[in-house]
């Protein structure tokens, strides 16, 4: 069992990543992710670096993605590292397209870091 103030953390880190992409603001989309973070993103290379992933949402926000809802399925581990299961809907805005849904499932291993929990490595794919 988590505790609840990890739970609390990792709920608030996880409403400003989905906050950056209704502001269309990578930066705060990839504020909670630690310094030597590594995503995972489906049919493209591993991203890896804080700098980088936040290059990495700005364009994802550009190709069309301007909202993401993530919703915490499980939350499991102890001590500095904790899982999330969960599943998410990203809304797909193209300009001059019309808008679209994706469902997702992911994976996220955050890490308590120096500046609160992180998330370390994060890897999701389409859901039918």
């Amino acid at each position: 069992m988590v505790a609840d103030d990890v739970r609390k953390a990792i709920d608030t880190a996880n409403e400003r990543f989905m906050e950056g992409f209704v502001k269309g603001d990578a930066s705060i989309t990839a504020s909670g992710f630690a310094e030597e973070a590594v995503v995972f993103p489906p049919d493209t290379p591993v991203v890896q670096g804080k700098k980088a992933i936040e290059n990495f949402w700005a364009t994802v926000m550009a190709s069309g993605v301007k909202e993401v809802q993530l919703a915490t399925d499980e939350l499991v581990g102890s001590g500095e590292y904790v899982h999330e299961r969960g599943t998410g809907i990203l809304t797909v805005r193209p300009a001059g397209g019309t808008p679209t849904e994706q469902t997702i499932k992911y994976v996220v291993v955050w890490r308590q870091t120096a500046d609160g929990w992180k998330n370390l490595w994060d890897i999701w794919n389409t859901s039918p």
